[in-house]
């Protein structure tokens, strides 16, 4: 009897995954063994719009903790998450203060959990985020809570600059045995079999300063923000646009030649990119910033080879726009990757 194909549901975004493959190499696991047999690739993780979908998701997740033998995984993964790897996180250590920071998160959290709804409900004493699911997370739902809250820790710290000892967690799963975890040995009370996911903090200390405050910063994150989710509405079209430019980067395609290998006028293209507050030219932009720092850190690529693969005729062009995204040349991020890779 043949079976139904299950649903393809975009789920998780690659920084997601790239950090549970961080938490992994650093438990010396070959990240390849993991990819391949959650049905993944490298090149899945490169574009930081293109989500991966629950049953892959789903395959990855159960591997990487047969392979790791680390039941509690995604909370050292979680725990592993810069802030600074989204605009949503990026946007909330920038804000004023710490409860700015919460709210802002809870107002663009389906940008990095899309299946799942983020509130903050403020008491006379206390402030409680709450995260639930809106679909079964199945074998999953552990890890995922697990490593919102090793996140959402990291995030703490990131916006008060001290751990946030202060914090009360509800877990939706039962107590594990025998386990006494490191990431948690700040927070101030742990309870599990709660209903959902549940993060209390004093209410005063919302008001506490980020001390990472940048009004400049904050704006950009806000509007990218806001951009990604324009994209949301028409992202069938946008995550087309980009996969087509994605098989042909090499090549440097203008509007017009990749119009036409999706069969729409060079007209059609700009029009309906702008609509969502996109223009060729910025794709183009963000896969050539994402794949270059990629390839310096997973491929043992020239300089010179990696422009050509970003569709560079001359490598000094390369070089030059490298220094514009990340302010370092791309031999020095490289040597500084492999430093800080062991």
């Amino acid at each position: 009897m043949k079976t139904e194909e299950q649903p393809r549901i975009p789920f998780a975004p690659p920084v997601y995954i790239r950090s549970t493959m961080d938490c992994l190499s650093s438990l010396g696991i070959r990240p390849s063994t993991v990819l391949s047999n959650a049905g993944l690739a490298w090149q899945d993780l490169c574009d930081g719009q293109h989500m991966v979908d629950f049953e892959v998701f789903r395959r990855f997740v159960a591997y990487a903790i047969r392979c790791s033998g680390e039941p509690d995984l995604g909370l050292i993964a979680g725990s592993m998450l810069q802030p600074y790897h989204t605009p949503v996180g990026i946007g909330a250590v920038t804000s004023d203060n710490l409860g700015h920071g919460l709210r802002f998160l809870c107002r663009h959290a389906r940008l990095i959990f899309g299946r799942l709804e983020f509130s903050l409900h403020n008491g006379p004493r206390w402030s409680t985020l709450t995260v639930k699911p809106i679909v079964p997370l199945c074998e999953t739902h552990v890890f995922v809570m697990q490593t919102i809250v090793g996140a959402h820790c990291r995030l703490l710290e990131a916006i008060l600059g001290r751990p946030a000892d202060e914090l009360a967690l509800g877990l939706p799963y039962p107590r594990p045995a025998g386990n006494d975890l490191p990431c948690l040995r700040y927070v101030r009370k742990v309870s599990f079999d709660q209903d959902c996911l549940s993060l209390e903090l004093p209410v005063e200390l919302l008001r506490s300063p980020s001390i990472a405050a940048d009004a400049k910063a904050f704006s950009e994150a806000e509007q990218l923000c806001q951009k990604m989710e324009s994209e949301l509405v028409h992202g069938a079209f946008v995550q087309r646009v980009r996969r087509a430019l994605l098989e042909r980067l090499a090549a440097n395609p203008d509007a017009g030649e990749l119009a036409r290998e999706l069969g729409i006028s060079a007209r059609a293209l700009v029009r309906r990119l702008a609509e969502v507050g996109l223009t060729y030219t910025e794709i183009k932009d963000e896969l050539r910033r994402t794949h270059a720092a990629w390839h310096l850190r997973h491929t043992e690529l020239s300089i010179e080879g990696i422009a050509a693969q970003l569709g560079y005729a001359d490598p000094t062009n390369f070089t030059r726009k490298f220094k514009d995204w990340y302010l370092v040349a791309p031999s020095k991020m490289r040597q500084a990757m492999r430093v800080a890779s062991p």
